[in-house]
C-alpha cells in the first residue's frame, strides 16, 4: 500500500510566514514516514504575478517556481525577538522548501498530493483564498473552508457573526483608512464613546502584528496610524482585563471536542509577538486555574464559536474572563498554531492525544470527507 502524500502548505506571503515555517516543519517531521509522504510546500511560488506583494516577495516567488536555491534571511525582527531554537527550525523549514506549482498542478510524471495540511497564518493562507484554490482543484485538505476561513480572518465579521449567535464581544469599531484621513475627531469621539483603555489592532493580521494598547487619547492616532500599516482597516476596541483564556476545539460535527481550557499569563504588557513565541516570558498554563463552572462556560464558548462561524476540523477561540465575571469571545481562529507546543497541541497532549496521533487524526477527517463526496457523486 502507498504512503498518503501529504503536502503541507507552509511559507506564504503574509507577516507570518516565518511562524508558518515553524509549524509547516513541525507537522512535517511529526508524521510517520512508513505512512505518509510528505513535502513542504511554498505557496508564494504560485504568486510571481501578484501585484499587490512586493517586488523582493515576487523575485523571491520566481526563484522558488525556478527551484534557484536561494538562501532565505531571517528578518532581523525575527533574529531579534525569536528564541534561537525557533530560528533554527525556520531556517530548517526554509531549506526543504519546495514550489508548490509542481505538486499541487503537477505537470508530467509528477504524483499529487493526496492531501494538503494548510499551515499558513495570516493573509493568502487563513482568509480562504488558498481553500478556494484547492477546492478548485478538488485537492481534499485540512481545516475549514472558505467562509469561515474569510469570516475568521476579518475580525470584524467574526464580531458581528459571533453577536449575531448571542455571543458576547468587545464593544468597538472599525476605522479605514480614508476615514481615519478625513474625519480625525471623529474616530476619536467614537473612541471615548467605547471608552477608555482600548486596544487598536488591524482586522486581518494576526501573530499580534499592528497591536496597540491605548490608555489616553493622545496616544490613539499613532496606534491607528500602525494598524493601518498592515492593513486598509484598523478595529478599536474596549481593552479588557482579566484572565486571558483560550480552548481550542477538534472534529467534525456532530463529534466536536472541546479541549481543555488554556490560561496565558505573559509578563508582557500583553500578548504580543514576542511573547507569543517565546517560554520564558509566558506562561500557559493547562488546564487553568478556574472553576469548573468556567471551565464548562469557556469550553461551550468554544464550540458555539465554531459552529457560528462554521469552522471544520480545528479552532481556538480566545476570550477574556473579566473581575465581573463577563467571558466575552475576543477571536477565533481556523489555523492555530501546531508546533508540539502550541496552544492547541498542549491542550490536546492534556487530554491525552499527543501531536502525532492529532495530526493523523486531522488528515483522516479530510480524506474521509473527501471519500464521502466521492462516493456520493456516483
Amino acid at each position: 500500500m502507498s504512503r498518503i502524500r501529504v503536502g503541507v502548505l507552509a511559507g506564504g506571503a503574509s507577516a507570518e510566514r516565518q511562524i508558518s515555517l515553524a509549524t509547516g516543519i513541525q507537522i512535517m517531521t511529526n508524521l510517520p514516514t512508513d505512512r505518509y509522504e510528505v513535502v513542504l510546500l511554498d505557496p508564494l511560488a504560485l504568486m510571481a504575478n501578484n501585484p499587490k506583494l512586493t517586488e523582493d516577495q515576487r523575485a523571491h516567488a520566481r526563484d522558488l517556481a525556478d527551484h534557484s536555491g536561494r538562501v532565505e534571511a531571517l528578518p532581523e525582527r525575527d533574529r531579534r525577538e525569536l528564541p534561537a531554537a525557533l530560528q533554527r527550525q525556520i531556517e530548517d523549514a526554509a531549506a526543504r522548501l519546495e514550489p508548490a506549482t509542481s505538486a499541487i498542478v503537477p505537470a508530467g510524471g509528477d504524483r499529487p498530493i493526496d492531501v494538503a495540511f494548510i499551515a499558513l497564518h495570516g493573509p493568502w493562507g487563513e482568509d480562504g483564498r488558498i481553500q478556494g484554490l484547492l477546492d478548485l482543484l478538488g485537492i481534499p485538505y485540512v481545516g475549514s473552508g472558505v467562509l469561515a476561513s474569510a469570516l475568521a480572518m476579518d475580525k470584524a465579521m467574526t464580531k458581528a457573526a459571533l453577536f449575531a449567535a448571542g455571543i458576547d464581544v468587545p464593544a468597538g469599531f472599525v476605522v479605514t483608512e480614508a476615514e481615519n484621513a478625513r474625519d480625525p475627531e471623529g474616530v476619536a469621539r467614537r473612541a471615548r464613546e467605547t471608552g477608555y483603555p482600548l486596544v487598536v489592532k488591524p482586522v486581518q493580521q494576526g501573530s499580534s502584528f499592528g497591536i496597540s494598547m491605548v490608555d489616553r487619547p493622545d496616544q490613539l492616532p499613532a496606534a491607528v496610524v500602525e494598524s493601518l500599516r498592515y492593513d486598509d482597516r484598523a478595529l478599536v476596541e474596549e481593552r479588557l482585563l482579566g484572565t486571558e483564556l483560550t480552548v481550542g476545539v477538534i472534529g467534525r460535527e456532530p463529534d466536536l471536542v472541546a479541549l481543555p481550557v488554556i490560561e496565558i499569563v505573559t509578563r508582557r504588557e500583553f500578548f504580543d509577538y514576542k511573547a507569543k513565541y517565546d517560554p520564558e516570558l509566558t506562561d500557559e498554563i493547562c488546564p487553568a486555574r478556574v472553576s469548573d463552572e468556567v471551565a464548562r462556560r469557556a469550553q461551550e464558548l468554544g464550540i458555539r464559536s465554531h459552529r457560528a462561524l462554521g469552522c471544520l476540523d480545528l479552532s481556538r477561540t480566545d476570550m477574556i474572563l473579566t473581575a465581573d465575571g463577563r467571558l466575552p469571545v475576543l477571536e477565533v481562529n481556523t489555523i492555530p498554531g501546531m508546533t508540539a507546543n502550541s496552544l492547541l497541541p498542549k491542550a490536546a497532549r492534556v487530554a491525552g492525544i499527543p501531536f502525532g496521533e492529532l495530526l493523523e487524526r486531522l488528515i483522516a477527517a479530510a480524506l474521509g470527507e473527501a471519500r464521502a463526496r466521492e462516493g456520493a457523486g456516483r
